[in-house]
């Protein structure tokens, strides 16, 4: 596999949709050493990245590991993980539930 399909980019420069990605926002940079900021990378290479500038990361559960990217400090774009997508049909799933005790 070519250094550009596992970043998230076709061979034709474009990104493709299939791949979660995540921008720095100038803004916060500072608080990301190493990072550069307006650069899109998959989620999980900035993850990554996230938590090897950030100290005692390598004590987080696994849930933690999923919001380690601030919604507040990066951009996103393509599909949201497997994991966004199983917590919102969960979430789907526990509303039904709910309307149907509601109309019992």
């Amino acid at each position: 596999m070519s250094e550009e399909h596992r970043a998230g980019v076709d061979r034709a420069g474009r990104a493709r949709a299939d791949v979660r990605q995540a921008l720095l926002k100038s803004a916060f940079a500072h608080l990301y050493p190493g990072i550069a900021p307006g650069e899109w990378q998959p989620a999980a290479v900035m993850a990554n990245l996230v938590l090897s500038v950030r100290p005692g990361s390598r004590s987080l559960t696994l849930v933690d590991r999923e919001r380690v990217l601030d919604e507040r400090h990066f951009q996103f774009r393509g599909l949201p993980s497997a994991g966004t997508q199983d917590d919102q049909r969960r979430s789907r799933l526990e509303d039904r539930r709910q309307r149907r005790a509601e109309a019992q």
